[in-house]
């Protein structure tokens, strides 16, 4: 207990500490008969943490309002019912003016409330009980001049800084959660408060980052420069806005600026400046890829050829190439391609489109047509979600003159003639081809922008892994197709185009944007349901065969209704059982990675595996086998699942007799794969459950009449990458059951030859031998239906910015390069 020392007319003020109810003594009534006063005595935190406070004049007792909780509390004598634990300062011989200003220096959010702002009858209240304990401490003070102070909690309304504060809170929470398409409006709030606050231009310039909206993202990132100079961030910021434009002139500045940093950052010392400096160097390398990037376009720009990859597919495959937080992991650039009307009943795509992409030059299967970044990214875990591209495009478009000239593009459905293609495709390759402003924050014109925003995200979004979705400006001006003419592939937000058949100059340039592996009238629906009615050349083929096809269809479907409970069965335990192993792993993961010693060990052992055998490069003899086999334990792992032998030769025979019934019907081969894919469904739930039984001559039967029909109705697609594996893993096992054989390669070529085939289609004709056995292990290893079960994506909206760890070619973690210096 501090004691109250006088000396002369200056003294200390000092804490009290009570505990009875509402200021009372220790010897007044503790039993809760007593009437307590109006006002609950708390002084505030900032007041408690005061250590000293120079006052002169009268005798004072200062008191904290707020509402009082019911809960127990330690008193001097004993333990007893309180409203709260409350602490008290006395100054004496203090003047009012003087003891007010202090305290307000010491706490500006709180108000003062003196006698005058209280009724007598509360005046008369507090002076009895300020009294009483003063007493009780045996405190010297004249009675005439005690004076109780009130200090209570401001209202936003009468407190703007508490507001503020509080509206900062918000927004900070708004971008932890990463609905970065959000707070832009929020930013604009609290800046027309304080313009000059450091952090909200930090948190505004991340999100434009994130939103990459490039020009916009250098405008605040050099505000946020102008109020801290010598930070690292703002300047990193600045770099990432003018690299992410892809500008040639913008890219060279940034080059300069991230090479000077990571001269600055190697001179430091400190936990996490090598990861740091990492990270600037690869910065630098992005922007020596961008530029080579940007010469070979303007090289080729007279001649036709077809668009320039900035870095090959297969770095991402191999697992050398991370992603970037910030930067394009892949630069835009479009190849032989135009922009063209759509009339409303041509025959080649989705009706009510008022556009279509048409191939300028012949194209050979799986050349390349373009790769650009999206528009707008967002992930959607909620059907809801889906608002969220909405308010990125509206968002992008009011602050970014590039990003409001692209969306005018997808917008206007007016009649265009050649000039105008033209026109639109200069636009479309120029990052410096802008719109004169942004578009309006008119309260009016912002209603029709966001119902045309709603209306584009409706026909133009792009589903892809791990429950992604994006806007691209090319894909959105292609219409689909269920026998499309060109496939993509998606890494990160950066959609990669290529010819899936061979294509002539003219040929229209189709997707497959919705899903194509159901019968004609379930596409349809489907189709209606997205705002379209497809008119392609294989919805209208279908709809004139014969009425057997349809009847066989039926048939098929009707088997494997009959059996649904079972096979929903056997799949749900299944998708248990695999959860089940993966939580068992991440534990074991967990384990290693959280104790440092078990960590050292397995990283040791990874060494020494890779250093005893180093020097093989051949295929392994047997002695190298029997020696791997020490440090690889055969693994006898049980059957995952029990699967009944009559369900699999129920549903095996309903597939074969689909296929006589087909075989009858004589039609030609692409209408024949056009029926069979229609049932991809029925062939897929077959093949799990073939391979639960392990029945492989079974599985390679299935998969290659279903793989023929993917392969034809859509080559290149993922669907046909996966089924190539899957036949040349089981047509291995059954030329050799025991794979005992040295060579594998040379047991099976011919499907070996059918991999290579789809994964060029799809990745590149210029892949090597590593590249391809580097995809062959990840297509392997996968069941989504997207590449971006690759990378863990955290830089678009709806995602919180948290670090996530990438992978690197050696399996070891990386950090997601670009986070680290900012977030």
């Amino acid at each position: 207990m501090a004691q109250c020392s006088m000396s002369g007319v200056q003294e200390r003020i000092l804490w009290r500490t009570w505990s009875p109810m509402s200021l009372r003594p220790s010897g007044a009534c503790a039993t809760g008969s007593c009437r307590s006063p109006p006002v609950d005595f708390t002084p505030s935190t900032s007041l408690i943490q005061e250590q000293s406070l120079i006052l002169s004049a009268s005798a004072a007792v200062i008191c904290h309002t707020r509402p009082r909780q019911r809960h127990r509390s330690r008193r001097f004598g004993g333990t007893h019912k309180a409203s709260s634990v409350r602490k008290v300062r006395v100054a004496c011989h203090a003047e009012d003016d003087e003891l007010v200003r202090k305290i307000m220096e010491v706490s500006p959010d709180k108000e003062v409330i003196l006698k005058s702002g209280r009724s007598e009858e509360e005046e008369e209240e507090l002076q009895r009980f300020a009294r009483e304990w003063l007493e009780e401490q045996g405190e010297d003070y004249d009675p005439s001049t005690l004076k109780v102070i009130e200090v209570k909690e401001r209202t936003m309304k009468d407190d703007p800084e508490k507001k503020y504060r509080a509206d900062k809170t918000l927004m900070m929470e708004t971008y932890d959660r990463g609905e970065i398409q959000l707070i832009e409006k929020s930013c604009t709030d609290l800046l027309a408060v304080k313009p000059h606050d450091a952090e909200v231009w930090r948190i505004r310039t991340l999100g434009r980052l994130r939103l990459k909206l490039w020009d916009s993202a250098l405008e605040a990132a050099r505000r946020w420069i102008a109020f801290e100079p010598q930070s690292l961030n703002p300047r990193c910021a600045e770099a990432f806005a003018q690299a992410g434009s892809q500008e040639a002139t913008q890219v060279k500045e940034a080059r300069v600026r991230f090479a000077q940093l990571y001269k600055e950052v190697n001179k430091m010392e400190g936990e996490g400046i090598r990861d740091v400096s990492v990270e600037l160097q690869e910065c630098v390398w992005r922007c020596d890829e961008l530029l080579e990037h940007r010469k070979a376009e303007d090289a080729m720009a007279e001649a036709h050829e077809p668009c320039n990859l900035s870095a090959r597919p297969a770095t991402v495959l191999t697992g050398a190439r991370p992603p970037h937080f910030f930067l394009p992991n892949f630069a835009d650039s479009i190849g032989p391609v135009r922009v063209a009307n759509a009339e409303p009943e041509e025959l080649g795509g989705g009706s009510s489109h008022p556009r279509k992409l048409l191939a300028t030059r012949d194209v050979e299967a799986g050349g390349p047509l373009f790769v650009q970044n999206a528009l707008a990214f967002a992930t959607l875990d909620r059907a809801e979600d889906i608002a969220r591209l909405k308010f990125s495009l509206v968002t992008a478009a009011t602050l970014s003159p590039r990003q409001a000239k692209l969306l005018d593009i997808l917008l206007d459905e007016s009649d265009m003639d050649d000039s105008d293609s033209e026109e639109v495709m200069e636009a479309l390759r120029d990052p410096k081809v802008v719109r004169e402003s942004p578009w309006s924050t008119d309260n009016d014109d912002m209603a029709r922008q966001f119902k045309d925003c709603e209306k584009l995200v409706l026909r133009s979004q792009i589903r892809t892994g791990k429950k992604f979705s994006g806007i691209w400006t090319l894909p959105a001006l292609a219409r689909h197709s269920c026998t499309p003419s060109a496939t993509y592939t998606i890494w990160g937000d950066v959609l990669m185009a290529r010819a899936a058949r061979p294509l002539k100059a003219g040929d229209e340039v189709t997707f497959a944007f919705h899903e194509i592996w159901f019968p004609l009238e379930m596409r349809q629906e489907k189709f209606t349901t997205a705002g379209f009615w497809c008119r392609c050349p294989r919805c209208e083929k279908e709809a004139s065969f014969d009425k057997r096809a349809e009847i066989a269809s039926a048939d098929l479907e009707f088997r494997f209704d009959k059996q649904r409970s079972r096979t929903q069965a056997v799949l749900q335990t299944l998708d248990l059982k695999l959860e089940e192993r993966k939580q068992d792993l991440a534990k074991q993961y967990d384990k290693i990675r959280d104790n440092e010693q078990l960590n050292k060990e397995f990283e040791s052992g990874l060494l020494g595996l890779a250093d005893r055998f180093k020097n093989l490069k051949d295929a392994p003899t047997d002695a190298d086998i029997e020696e791997l086999r020490k440090y690889f334990p055969e693994r006898n792992e049980p059957e995952l699942v029990d699967v009944k032998a009559d369900l699999v030769d129920d549903l095996l025979d309903a597939v074969i007799t689909f296929e006589q019934k087909v075989d009858e019907l004589e039609m030609p081969d692409q209408h024949r794969h056009w029926l069979i894919a229609n049932h991809l469904g029925q062939y897929g739930e077959l093949l799990t459950l073939l391979r639960l039984r392990k029945d492989v001559e079974a599985q390679k039967r299935v998969v290659n009449r279903i793989l023929e029909a993917v392969a034809q109705t859509h080559p290149g697609c993922f669907q046909q990458q996966r089924l190539s594996v899957l036949l040349w893993e089981v047509s291995a096992v059954c030329a050799d059951p025991s794979l005992q054989r040295k060579d594998v390669m040379d047991l099976i070529p011919k499907e070996l030859e059918r991999v290579r085939d789809a994964i060029k289609l799809r990745y590149g004709q210029d892949l090597d031998d590593t590249e391809l056995a580097a995809a062959l292990a990840r297509i392997s290893s996968t069941s989504d239906i997207d590449e971006n079960w690759m990378w863990d994506i955290t830089w678009c909206a709806g995602r919180n910015p948290g670090i996530e760890p990438a992978r690197g070619p050696s399996g070891k973690v990386l950090p997601v390069l670009g986070s680290m210096i900012l977030v």
